[in-house]
């Protein structure tokens, strides 16, 4: 790992103190998703034959990566699009889903909830966030910059 050092000066005394700069690597995984120009039935049951050829992502893992432990249940997802919409199809094996929250562009994540991250360009910056609970309450927002970077990162209502 790669160290810095750090220099102050406060009332004409200097500080020295070596930090150490994490070295994460930014390598998001890939997916091609594919087009498709028949109608597809929003039912869940995924029997269309677009659906059939779309192929599984890998099992999710958490959003801090494989430094935390690998969930114990899988979701993955399969994708499809056409010229109107993306269509988003999850399999989530969880035994125990619960929600509470009812109204639209509440905090979400404080429920069970699935979470959609889109950033056009993969800059991290000016991305958009869908999130769903159990109960279909839905909070979209715009994130302008990734929160590690800024408190007040959020643009919803």
């Amino acid at each position: 790992m790669k160290k810095i050092l750090l220099l102050f000066l406060v009332n004409s005394v200097c500080f020295a103190q070596q930090l150490s700069i994490p070295q994460i690597k930014f390598s998001p995984q890939k997916y091609i998703c594919y087009y498709t120009n028949k109608p597809l039935i929003i039912d869940g049951r995924l029997i269309e034959t677009a659906w059939k050829k779309a192929e599984w992502t890998n099992d999710f893992v958490d959003i801090e990566g494989y430094s935390k432990p690998v969930p114990r249940f899988r979701t993955r997802v399969k994708m499809l699009w056409d010229s109107s919409y993306l269509y988003i199809a999850a399999e989530i094996q969880e035994p125990d889903i619960w929600a509470t929250l009812r109204q639209r562009d509440t905090a979400i994540f404080y429920d069970n909830d699935f979470e959609i991250f889109i950033d056009p360009d993969g800059d991290t910056h000016r991305y958009s966030e869908f999130e769903m609970n159990a109960l279909n309450t839905v909070w979209d927002l715009l994130l302008i910059k990734p929160y590690r970077d800024t408190w007040n990162a959020a643009v919803n209502d």
